[in-house]
C-alpha cells in the first residue's frame, strides 16, 4: 500500500509539456495500482487517463482572477479533506496561490517549476514566487533550478531536479507506412526536398519570424520548412503567413498548424533536420530529445534546458543563441551530411536520452520523491 495519497493540480489538460508530465505521472501511479487524483479545469487529455485509478475533479483552477483564488482554494481544501489526501502537487503558479491561501494542515505540498517565468515587476515576481512557498520544490532541468534560486532568492529549500522525459517506448515503435503516406499526401509534402522541421506553437518568442529570414539566406531551392504547432495565436500566425508570402522564397515554407502526437512522430521521421530556436531560454524543450531519439539531427540554441540536453552530445547540434549569421551555413552543413557522418554524430544519442531524459526515468523519480517525503 502506498504511503501517500496524491492530488496533482494543473490549470488544464489540453496540450503541452506541463500537461503531458501530469498525465504521465498519474498513469504510471495507476499502473502501480496507486489511486491518485487530478484537479483541473478540464481538457481533451483527460480521456488519456486511467479511468479506474486516476480520479479527475474539475474546478476553475485555470482562472487568472486573483480575487477568486480564496474561494477556489476553499473548494480544493474541502476536496482534500473528503478524500484524505496528504500530498498536494501543484504544477502552475495560479494553483500554487490557491493552495497558499487555504489551510494546509496535515498535508505536504510540492511545486514543480516548469520554467523560469518572465516578468521583472514586483507584482509579477511575487506571483511567480508563489510556487516557492510549497514545502518541497522540483525543477524540470538543471537550468531551471539554477535560475529560480537566483531569480527568486530561494535559499531555505533544496530544489530537486527531475528532468522532463520523452516516451522512448513510444518513439521506438515502427512507423505505420500507410499513415505516413496519407499524412504526406494530406499536406502535399514533397519528400524529394530537404525537410526542416520547426516544431513549436506559433508565438512570438519561439522565433519563427526570424527563421524565415535565415532560410531566405540559403541559396538552394531544394528546401521545405514545416512549421508544426498550435496556431491559437492568430495575430502572430497571420504575421508569419504575411512574411512568408512577401518573401521571394514562399514555396520553401508550409504552416501545418497543430498536429497530434502520432503526426509529430511522423514529422520527426521524415525531417532531415529539426530546429529549436526560441528567443529566450526554455526550461527544457522536449522536441530536442524527441527529434534526436527519432534519428533526426537537431540545431538548437545552446542555452537553457536545451544546453542541459545537448551537454554530452555532438557540437553539430549546438548553435550560439541568436547568432543568425552563422545559422544558414550550419543548416546547410547538416542537410548535406553523408549517412556515415549522420550515424557518427548520432552515435550515443539514444543512450544519453534513455539514461537522463526518458519518461520512464521521470515517472520513477517522481514516485521515489513522493515516497521519500511521506516516509
Amino acid at each position: 500500500m502506498s504511503s501517500f495519497n496524491l492530488v496533482q493540480i494543473v490549470p488544464s489538460l489540453d496540450s503541452g509539456g506541463v500537461e503531458r508530465g501530469t498525465v504521465d505521472v498519474a498513469n504510471f501511479l495507476a499502473k502501480k495500482k496507486i489511486k491518485n487524483f487530478i484537479i483541473t479545469s478540464g481538457g481533451k487529455m483527460i480521456k488519456e487517463l486511467d479511468d479506474n485509478l486516476v480520479h479527475v475533479y474539475q474546478l476553475p483552477v485555470s482562472s487568472k482572477n486573483f480575487f477568486s483564488y480564496p474561494s477556489i482554494g476553499s473548494k480544493i481544501n474541502k476536496f482534500i479533506q473528503v478524500n484524505n489526501i496528504n500530498l498536494v502537487h501543484v504544477r502552475s503558479r495560479g494553483p500554487a496561490w490557491m493552495v497558499n491561501l487555504m489551510s494546509k494542515n496535515n498535508i505536504k505540498t510540492i511545486a514543480t517549476f516548469h520554467n523560469v517565468y518572465g516578468g521583472n515587476s514586483f507584482i509579477k515576481k511575487m506571483y511567480n514566487k508563489g510556487l516557492s512557498k510549497m514545502d518541497h520544490l522540483i525543477a524540470i532541468s538543471e537550468y531551471v533550478r539554477e535560475t529560480v534560486i537566483q531569480k527568486y532568492n530561494i535559499t531555505n529549500k533544496n530544489i530537486s531536479v527531475i528532468n522532463r522525459g520523452i516516451d522512448t517506448e513510444y518513439f521506438n515503435q515502427p512507423i505505420n507506412k500507410h499513415n505516413k503516406e496519407d499524412f504526406l499526401n494530406k499536406h502535399k509534402i514533397d519528400k524529394s526536398k530537404k525537410i526542416i522541421l520547426f516544431p513549436a506553437r506559433l508565438t512570438r518568442w519561439k522565433g519563427q519570424l526570424e527563421f524565415v529570414d535565415v532560410i531566405n539566406k540559403i541559396i538552394t531551392e531544394n528546401i521545405l520548412v514545416l512549421f508544426a504547432g498550435d496556431t491559437k495565436n492568430e495575430n502572430y500566425t497571420n504575421q508569419l503567413r504575411e512574411k512568408i508570402n512577401k518573401s521571394n522564397h514562399n514555396k520553401k515554407f508550409k504552416i501545418l498548424g497543430n498536429v497530434n502526437q502520432e503526426e509529430m512522430r511522423l514529422l520527426f521521421n521524415i525531417a532531415d533536420v529539426s530546429v529549436s530556436l526560441p528567443l529566450r531560454a526554455e526550461g527544457f524543450g522536449r522536441t530536442i530529445s524527441e527529434s534526436l531519439y527519432s534519428g533526426t539531427p537537431v540545431i538548437a540554441f545552446n542555452f537553457g534546458g536545451a544546453k542541459n540536453q545537448l551537454e554530452h552530445l555532438s557540437d553539430f547540434f549546438k548553435s550560439i543563441p541568436k547568432d543568425y549569421e552563422k545559422l544558414p551555413n550550419k543548416i546547410d552543413l547538416l542537410l548535406n551530411l553523408s549517412e556515415d557522418q549522420k550515424i557518427k554524430i548520432l552515435k550515443n544519442v539514444k543512450t544519453v536520452i534513455e539514461n537522463s531524459f526518458s519518461k520512464e526515468n521521470m515517472v520513477n523519480q517522481y514516485l521515489e520523491f513522493y515516497e521519500s517525503i511521506q516516509s
